[in-house]
């Protein structure tokens, strides 16, 4: 009945929209229609000739801000802008496209929907500070926020910091910052209808809303829905990797995924040009939990629940000469995770061996989390060559678990925190002619109190007492930069970071992670260096970069449980290269590259000197497009990694199907605008004669999963109409 009901307001709901559709306001569609992504090609001619086509007068607004290169210029930083047009048309998920650009990479755990992550140079996805719209979305239980959640048709940008975390982040993230900012108006007052079908089951309908109620006051509102069978083949070597007889093509079962979200962004125009956004949305997502090769899983799956509330004021962006510039946000987020399975399933961890001799016996294990947190930015523009940011950033997480396990217990324990950080940057320019040359600083601090309910440990008989700890991590960074005539951007940058133990690795877990409330903190020195050319046909930055942290937690076995201990350390350096040319109008051609070498400097089982896995010392993204006549686009991309399947001993795992070289990953899209509101679209994603699926050795602590997987020629047709 609800999927009926669904199906009717997806088929029916556009051609009700088509007759009730309201009238447009044409001075804040003109306004919303100027976006970041056009603005380098916008001239003042090109902005009267719309306020005269649309009839504006002298006194309505037109806001402008700056382009994408132009974005990327003056930020003098390592710095990323993925835009809609870069995933347009395809069925792409979010941890690939962005570990498209340089000096990322991606861990993939399964088929649409599976867990995503993402590592920047050399920096796990526990230590990468992600946020959608301003919302902070790590966990207080350290573990890695899954990318899998947030589907790219709700994004309209992602902003990508590798190097110096800024101040409006909270200045302290060892890893690098996630910005993903979600879609909240369209051009004009419009309702989008779309549609897509793909490879091995997949399915996806949506449709986005733009009304304006009346002059003040706009209404964007979207809903889609996502499912796919995952049932794509793969080699099956059955756990015999050396051992080709018994390999078998088989087919990927218990992988199919559901996805379910909505979501309403009222937004109200003040008087002085500033907007005060809202957004609420609600996602649900449910995937199969398939078992590693050679065993089978029948039943366990894993849900998610995600709901988020945001309020914020943006600072005023014509009002840059005021001394002060103040830009709140509240925002709340509730994430509910279950995982369930049944003695049907072989592949499960250590509670498979107690249940699977048990009939109808299961698992599950849920946990609720609740952020609640506040930002206040202040801008400060005390003369043209001097100013300054400060943020003060509060946060309450509070999570709730409960488990039901037959035989081996397992779960965390119920447990708070609550953070306040205070960070501030500074500038100094200092202008000769047609060049300027820069100074910053910035420092962070912030207090942190974890608390834990505790529990009994049932599997070793303990108790964890309630007990709660008091901690300051603090970080700093400066710079030097130079820019010349506003075509190029040289810049040095230095940080050291520090992140305190999460709650799971201070008092442990019931079944799997004893406590260890001695853990120090972990500890990163980041240092960069670059330059950024940008002319009308091309764009070009090359960056040096070295990455090294220490006192970094590991987890050790003792053969019944883990216990986490700070004697990890890791050096990752290396060089990041990007060149975009578009020569004529009808090419483009891009090419983004990555030579690293990260290193294992951890003084444990011989492991110091050795290779990190999943660090391929080369990658490379090349990208083709041609705009052709009659509105189509083609576009074809080269994904390149050399080796990079290691296990912690540094032992390179190479699957048959793959030589020394690396892994070539092709892709292609073909985009026809048939006219302004019909839109069709294929892409392939991973072209080639085979489907990768590699067990790692190491099972990976930051997603409980052990495999990573490639599906083959991952096809996508969408249709895409605007009423």
């Amino acid at each position: 009945m609800k999927l009926k009901i669904l199906h009717f307001l997806l088929i029916y709901l556009p051609l009700i929209y088509c007759f009730a559709q309201s009238n447009q306001n044409i001075q804040i569609a003109i306004r919303d229609s100027i976006t970041h992504n056009k603005a380098d090609s916008i001239k003042e001619n090109d902005i009267l000739h719309l306020a005269k086509k649309n009839d504006l007068k002298a006194t309505d607004t037109i806001i402008v801000t700056a382009g994408k290169k132009w974005r990327l210029l003056e930020t003098p930083q390592s710095y990323s802008i993925i835009t809609s047009e870069d995933w347009k048309g395809t069925n792409i998920n979010i941890a690939d496209l962005i570990a498209e650009q340089t000096g990322v990479q991606t861990r993939r755990y399964g088929g649409t929907g599976s867990f995503q992550s993402v590592s920047i140079r050399g920096i796990e996805g526990d230590k990468v500070l992600v946020l959608l719209d301003g919302i902070p979305l790590n966990s207080i239980m350290g573990e890695v926020f899954d990318l899998s959640l947030i589907d790219l048709n709700r994004l309209e940008e992602i902003e990508l910091y590798k190097g110096i975390t800024p101040a409006q982040f909270g200045g302290n993230s060892i890893g690098g910052v996630i910005n993903l900012k979600s879609k909240s108006n369209l051009k004009t007052n419009t309702f989008n209808s779309f549609a897509s079908i793909g490879a091995y089951g997949y399915k996806k309908i949506g449709i986005e809303n733009l009304n304006f109620i009346y002059e003040k006051l706009k209404i964007f509102s979207s809903l889609t829905y996502i499912e796919s069978k995952n049932n794509w083949p793969y080699l099956d070597r059955n756990n015999t990797p050396y051992n080709t007889t018994d390999d078998k093509i088989k087919e990927l079962e218990n992988h199919g995924y559901n996805f379910f979200e909505v979501r309403l962004h009222p937004s109200f125009y003040l008087k002085d040009n500033r907007i005060i956004y809202s957004a609420i949305s609600y996602t649900n997502s449910d995937v199969g939990i398939p078992a590693v090769e050679g065993l089978e899983n029948k039943t366990a799956k894993h849900g998610k629940k995600l709901i988020l509330l945001n309020f914020r004021i943006p600072k005023n962006i014509s009002a840059k000469e005021n001394l002060v510039n103040f830009t709140p946000e509240f925002g709340f987020a509730n994430l509910k995770d279950n995982i369930f399975w049944t003695s049907l399933d072989q592949s499960m961890g250590t509670n498979h061996g107690t249940i699977s001799i048990l009939p109808n016996s299961y698992g599950e294990t849920n946990s609720d989390l609740y952020i609640l947190s506040f930002s206040g930015i202040t801008d400060l523009n005390f003369k043209k060559d001097l100013s300054a940011q400060a943020s003060i950033l509060a946060k309450h997480s509070q999570i709730k678990t409960w488990s039901n396990v037959v035989g081996f217990p397992q779960g965390d324990w119920p447990g708070n925190s609550q953070e306040i950080s205070i960070s501030s940057q500074i500038r100094y320019s200092l202008v000769l002619n047609l060049a300027t040359t820069g100074i910053c600083a910035g420092a962070s601090i912030k207090g942190i109190r974890s608390a834990t309910e505790g529990g009994e440990n049932k599997v070793i008989e303990i108790t964890v007492p309630k007990q709660d700890t008091f901690e300051f991590p603090w970080s700093v960074n400066g710079g030097i930069n130079y820019t010349f005539k506003d075509k190029i951007t040289a810049f040095i940058n230095a940080a050291r970071y520090s992140k305190i133990p999460d709650l799971r690795e201070k008092y442990g877990q019931n079944g799997l992670i004893l406590p260890n409330p001695a853990l120090m903190q972990e500890t990163g020195i980041a240092i960069e260096g670059g330059v950024k050319v940008s002319d009308k046909k091309y764009y070009a930055e090359a960056v040096l970069f070295r990455n090294q942290t220490k006192n970094e937690i590991v987890m050790l076995s003792d053969g019944i449980m883990i216990k986490p201990v700070n004697l990890a350390s890791a050096l990752t350096y290396g060089l990041e290269f990007l060149f975009s040319i578009q020569p004529a109008n009808l090419m483009k051609l891009e090419t983004r590259n990555t030579f690293q070498n990260s290193i294992n400097c951890a003084h444990l089982y011989n492991y110091y000197g050795k290779k990190m896995p999943n660090q391929p010392m080369v990658s490379s993204v090349n990208i083709i497009s041609f705009f052709l006549p009659y509105n189509i686009t083609a576009k074809y991309w080269l994904d390149f990694k050399s080796p990079f399947f290691r296990d912690f001993a540094n032992t390179l795992r190479v699957p048959e199907d793959e030589d020394l070289v690396g892994s070539f990953f092709h892709n292609a899209l073909l985009c026809w605008n048939i006219n302004k509101k019909f839109e069709i679209s294929f892409s392939v994603r991973n072209f080639t004669n085979t489907s990768l699926r590699y067990e790692e050795l190491i099972k990976s602590y930051e997603s409980g999963y052990s495999w990573i997987l490639y599906p083959k020629n991952e096809w996508c047709i969408t249709v895409k109409y605007s009423f």
